[in-house]
């Protein structure tokens, strides 16, 4: 049956990305799904970076050029991208990172077979220091609880149904942590999940704004997390928030009692949902915040071995000796030491 409209729509804004964008874009555009469109807008880039972009979308019909005068930020380019799109599902790509050959394919297969309306995938950070492959929750419950705590469906990684674009837009008030937004909204409406398999190479550079904006992305993110607990009808006084931020925070835990009531906090969660989904979530939370408690020492070390959560962990024996390496190096969880140190231990 012909088709006069794409069957994937891939959203790729870029801004000064002459460096990468040509491989974002082979990478998409030599898909074992051919039925595509790559709706790419230039958000204002200076102009050798226009004129890179202009003749890679020059190169392909597939590829659709929209060009902002002027730099509006990432929300509103990809606004203005959904706007643009055509297809009956859409995909995101970041024009710095490179997807794997059937990683539509394989994205279409998983939605078809389990019913999921917005998914994800895993997959390998490269660019600072040793790469490593991140495999994050990938059933349906198990994605909803770790949303909690962090955004778990990798923003490049994502495709949807139509609808769930259409449905929540991006918005300009949690710009920095605009994706972490648009997740914990769409799952509240719809079925979410990631297809256990590595689809992407996600980019690290010091441009990114995860390093650039560090605090400020930060302050967003303490934003969605409280959302994410009253979308999920979990009542949660303030010091309880306060807890449950330090948990993803990227700063190092110093005080012993905020440890101690972390883990209260964690406790009183899982006994609102005793899934293993949950209690596999749950205790991979714990141990984050033990990671970033290191600089207690032996505090640390005892409270991690004596807790109840420990029960829920799915490698105690990695995570034993990685925790007990830290509390006696007591490193500070944004030291250089620390970052080399998480590329061979926990993904923290």
């Amino acid at each position: 049956m012909y088709r006069s409209e794409p069957l994937v729509s891939v959203l790729l804004p870029c801004f000064n990305a002459r460096r990468w964008i040509g491989a974002a874009t082979d990478s998409i555009l030599q898909q074992t799904v051919s039925d595509l469109e790559v709706v790419l807008v230039d958000d204002g880039s200076e102009r050798t970076s226009y004129e890179a972009v202009a003749s890679i979308a020059a190169s392909d019909r597939r590829i659709r050029l929209v060009r902002n005068e002027r730099n509006e930020g990432i929300v509103a380019a990809l606004n203005r991208a959904i706007a643009e799109s055509r297809g009956d599902y859409i995909a995101r790509m970041d024009a710095d990172d490179i997807a794997v050959a059937n990683r539509l394919e394989r994205q279409l297969e998983f939605i078809g077979a389990t019913g999921t309306d917005l998914c994800g995938s895993w997959f390998v950070e490269f660019g600072r220091g040793i790469a490593r492959a991140v495999r994050w929750p990938h059933t349906e419950e198990a994605v909803r609880v770790a949303l909690l705590f962090q955004n778990t469906m990798c923003h490049p990684t994502l495709m949807g149904r139509r609808e769930v674009f259409e449905s929540f837009k991006y918005r300009e008030t949690y710009r920095l942590a605009e994706d972490y937004d648009f997740v914990v909204r769409a799952a509240g409406k719809y079925r979410v999940g990631n297809v256990p398999e590595i689809l992407l190479h996600y980019r690290r550079h010091s441009q990114q704004a995860t390093f650039s904006s560090r605090d400020a992305m930060e302050r967003i993110a303490c934003q969605v997390r409280r959302d994410a607990l009253e979308y999920a009808g979990i009542v949660a006084s303030a010091e309880e928030q306060r807890l449950h931020n330090l948990i993803r925070a990227p700063y190092s835990i110093l005080n012993f009692d905020d440890l101690l009531g972390i883990e209260r906090w964690l406790i009183k969660l899982v006994r609102l949902a005793p899934s293993r989904p949950v209690r596999e979530v749950i205790g991979s939370q714990w141990v984050r915040a033990c990671v970033r408690a290191a600089p207690l020492g032996r505090l640390m070390w005892h409270a991690f071995l004596r807790s109840p959560l420990r029960e829920f962990l799915q490698n105690d024996t990695v995570v034993r000796w990685d925790l007990r390496a830290l509390a006696f190096l007591k490193w500070d969880y944004r030291s250089r030491p620390f970052e080399t140190f998480r590329r061979f231990g926990l993904s923290a």
